[in-house]
């Protein structure tokens, strides 16, 4: 929102405010024996510098908004407080004993950035470039409290992937200068209208970035992995596995050989089949013409009367037996000591008495499923091999979707086999939109565009109102990035059906909420850990939700809509961002010599996600690649790859940034990113 207020810092009686034309909107909490000075960067940002009479080995650098705030944010890992759903995560400002949560600087997508906001003002304090600090936002009385703390902690417990652990407590050489970031910027909707932090952050704290394969090798080594993962099983059902994992009984990489096929989320089944059918259609590659034809023509037999279709299969669907009854889900907790023990959380699944797992039939990978099948009859159609069962299958999930929708538009998370409720809530259910839209489209049935626009609209207001969207990474239930997904690419597509200018409006307003899960910045690991060796560069990556605070390769399914963005607003930061995320989502991708803590990949293959923070499973810890090489960023990198016709950008990378601000690094020695042992080389 673009105004003509006038910001500047005013020293009186001692005490630094930050003043919107004359009246405060912030204090600046003063040190003795530092002096501050505040030095403009740009409109409605300044660098704030402190510079101790004697060095110091502990500061504390703290603001207090002059307002109550209507809604706070630390982005990527706090939402308003959190407290939607059920998954360990940061609630509120405080542990449950009143100890204020701190953070360090790697785990948010700004460094150590907070941002508080109301009545039309915003207000934020971050770290300076490549400084080891944490960062605190609390309430204090009627106001709220930023703060950056050096050294490096985290606490009192430290979030973990549904587990935790004790506190970080770093340590530091003692110097004289701090820096901080502080800004100011009116916020008509306090939790939405943060686009002047992202748009400062990423020309601030952001880069140049290259992907070194380039598009072409890139786009050989995702259908090499692709047609690696095609299986046939002893009982004649093929697919493509869901993705490789370390057996050490052979001390390979090899497929998955639990939870093995999966129509769409982790899985991605149908559009990898999807993609293979169209490089038939590129190249003439009968090979892969065949396996694709022949995944879905398998996924094709488990439609079911209801109109639903089976989603997942451990083992097999001979191996896996009949359809279960699904059972009471466990009870979680989000306070630490009193969370489900690590083995028993599993909301994507539960477990029968029998031990074998139930799959409800999610959203997700019903719209998924029944998007993917309508593509690939058309192009069954183009290349003389038709399949109208594709069709009425995915339309039969269509018609289970307008059965179910509830007259506000909502649809549920998940569904039993029987068609009944397996779990309400969540923006999860804005997966079907697009497969109502494709078949609106397939069909030029109205209904199906009546019930994708009542649905979108649902969600939207959804994300108008709570400032975020939920529960669309299916291994979690609490605010997220993956659920906003759906949400964007809804939007543009509406867009492109009605002409109406109200989704691109919404289109911004989504992307810019799904900007604040990217990496704003690059962390800098020490050189003896395995995240330098390996060369991450965590700029442009996402992190995946407030119970997940890793990064991972899911921004790859939104690379072609913020490519859209730039085209229909003129504004090229979306062009920009969108080549960040390719790039960000482009790494440690195997040739088939790379190796990881000496396990070679497979051609093709990638992490998952990256543990970038101090978060990390039980046996692969925090700071460490995951090494988990699924389908699904083959299946999207596949997907934008073939939907650009020219991959001249891709090629160039982020040659520039447009406006790029440059950064004065601090002169003294700043204290490294404190790693464990476990995360260094050869451990």
């Amino acid at each position: 929102m673009m105004t003509t207020d006038t910001y500047e810092f005013v020293s009186d009686a001692d005490e630094w405010t930050l003043r919107r034309d004359g009246s405060p909107v912030l204090r600046v909490l003063a040190r003795e024996g530092a002096t501050d000075t505040f030095t403009p960067i740009e409109g409605g940002f300044w660098l704030w510098e402190r510079v101790c009479d004697e060095p110091t080995d502990s500061m504390r650098m703290e603001l207090e908004t002059t307002f109550t705030p209507q809604y706070t944010m630390v982005p990527g890992i706090s939402y308003n407080g959190n407290g939607w759903g059920d998954t360990p995560e940061y609630v509120g400002d405080r542990a449950a004993n009143g100890t204020p949560w701190t953070w360090a600087w790697h785990r948010g997508t700004i460094p150590a950035c907070t941002y508080s906001a109301a009545d039309g003002q915003a207000v934020v304090l971050s770290g300076a470039l490549d400084d080891a600090v944490s960062c605190s936002l609390t309430r204090e009385g009627d106001v709220e409290r930023h703060s950056l703390l050096w050294p490096e902690v985290e606490g009192p417990q430290v979030l973990h992937r549904h587990f935790w652990k004790d506190a970080y407590e770093g340590s530091m050489e003692p110097r004289r200068v701090f820096q901080a970031v502080v800004g100011g910027f009116a916020a008509e909707r306090p939790h939405l209208d943060y686009q002047p932090l992202l748009d400062f952050a990423f020309r601030y704290y952001g880069h140049p970035v290259y992907e070194k394969f380039g598009p072409q090798r890139l786009h050989e080594l995702s259908l090499a992995y692709t047609k690696f993962l095609w299986t046939k099983e002893a009982d004649g059902f093929v697919s493509i596995n869901r993705g490789c994992g370390w057996h050490e009984d052979i001390t390979a990489f090899g497929k998955a050989r639990v939870s093995k096929y999966e129509i769409g989320w982790v899985g991605q089944s149908a559009l990898l089949a999807v993609a293979l059918l169209e490089e038939h259609v590129r190249t003439g590659d009968a090979d892969a013409r065949d396996k694709g034809l022949s995944v879905l023509d398998h996924w094709c037999r488990f439609a079911m009367p209801n109109g639903m279709i089976r989603i997942k299969f451990s083992l097999s669907p001979e191996e896996d037996g009949v359809l279960e009854t699904a059972v009471e889900t466990l009870e979680q907790s989000k306070e630490p000591g009193k969370e489900l023990p690590y083995e028993e959380y599993h909301p994507e699944f539960v477990t029968g008495a029998d031990g074998k797992r139930i799959f409800p039939i999610d959203a997700c990978n019903l719209g998924g499923a029944a998007e993917h099948l309508l593509t690939a009859y058309g192009l069954a159609q183009a290349i003389g091999e038709p399949r109208p069962e594709y069709k009425r299958v995915a339309l039969g999930i269509c018609d289970f979707a307008l059965r179910e929708q509830k007259a506000n538009g909502q649809f549920a998370k998940a569904w039993n086999p029987d068609g009944s409720v397996f779990r309400e809530g969540g923006t999860v259910g804005c997966f079907l939109v697009p497969a109502l839209l494709k078949a609106y489209e397939v069909t030029g049935r109205d209904e199906y565009l009546e019930s994708a626009t009542r649905a979108f609209d649902f969600y939207y207001d959804e994300l108008l109102r709570d400032g975020y969207t939920t529960a669309g990474a299916l291994d979690t239930y609490c605010i997220d990035k993956e659920s906003s997904s759906p949400l964007l690419i809804s939007a543009l597509r509406l867009h492109r059906l009605t002409g109406d200018r109200r989704y691109v409006e919404a289109a911004e307003t989504t992307a810019w909420y799904l900007s604040t899960w990217m990496m704003h910045f690059t962390v800098r690991y020490p050189v003896a850990s395995l995240l330098h060796e390996v060369g991450i560069d965590t700029f442009g990556m996402t992190s995946v939700s407030t119970a997940h605070t890793a990064v991972d390769q899911y921004s790859l399914h939104d690379v072609l809509s913020f490519f859209e963005l730039a085209e229909i607003t003129g504004d090229d930061q979306w062009r920009e961002r969108a080549l960040a995320l390719w790039v960000g989502a482009s790494q440690l991708i195997s040739d088939g010599t790379l190796a990881v803590r000496g396990r070679v990949r497979p051609a093709g293959s990638q992490d998952e996600a990256i543990f970038h923070t101090r978060w990390g499973r039980p046996v692969v810890t925090e700071f460490h690649p995951c090494e988990w090489l699924p389908a699904w960023p083959t299946a999207f990198r596949l997907e934008v790859l073939h939907r650009l016709n020219d991959w001249a950008d891709l090629e160039r990378g982020l040659d520039r940034i447009e406006g790029e601000v440059q950064v004065s690094v601090l002169d003294e020695p700043i204290a490294e990113l404190g790693v464990s042992e476990t995360a260094l080389v050869g451990k």
